[in-house]
């Protein structure tokens, strides 16, 4: 099976596995049961669009929550909001639910949360409901061009990292 996606990747000679689905997978959870791998390394993708029609890219496992307010911040304080659904079907000629970032390089700003590296190897999507891409963290970084950062909510962090970094603080602190 090929896509625009892993014909991306193999013109620029990024290694990847590619892992097809029995059934379409059409979030982070369905895609983890179909790849037989963790919720927390499926990327998500999400796409925001800046006042001026500046597109950016937001990437972050799929056990975590975008926090807009961090990415703002990081992008220098501009106003930026998730694309809806529609439009990024009919605009941006994406299938809603296999969104790869691959699929927005050259257009957009890339943001990669730092917990991303939490996993070596990640999925991102192919481009299609039916299968997936495995690949390095860190190649899908230097490949983007991403910026690391922190873009996820800490309430939407796993319980068992929340009660950790509490602890750290608390430690830091005593």
């Amino acid at each position: 099976m090929e896509t625009v996606v892993t014909r991306f990747l193999s013109e620029r000679g990024i290694p990847y596995k590619l892992k097809r689905h029995s059934l379409p997978a059409y979030n982070c959870e369905d895609a983890a049961r179909e790849r037989g791998v963790r919720v927390s390394q499926i990327v998500k993708c999400m796409v925001g669009m800046d006042i001026e029609g500046g597109l950016h890219v937001m990437l972050i496992p799929g056990d975590r929550v975008l926090k807009l307010k961090k990415v703002r911040s990081v992008a220098g304080g501009i106003k930026i909001d998730l694309v809806g659904r529609e439009a990024l079907a009919e605009d941006f000629d994406v299938v809603v639910g296999a969104i790869s970032p691959t699929q927005f390089f050259g257009n957009a700003d890339f943001y990669i949360d730092h917990s991303v590296f939490l996993e070596d190897d990640v999925d991102i999507s192919s481009g299609d409901l039916t299968a997936g891409v495995e690949l390095n963290a860190l190649h899908l970084e230097a490949l983007l061009g991403a910026m690391r950062c922190d873009i996820v909510s800490a309430s939407g962090a796993p319980d068992h990292q929340r009660g950790h970094a509490r602890r750290q603080v608390v430690g830091a602190y005593a």
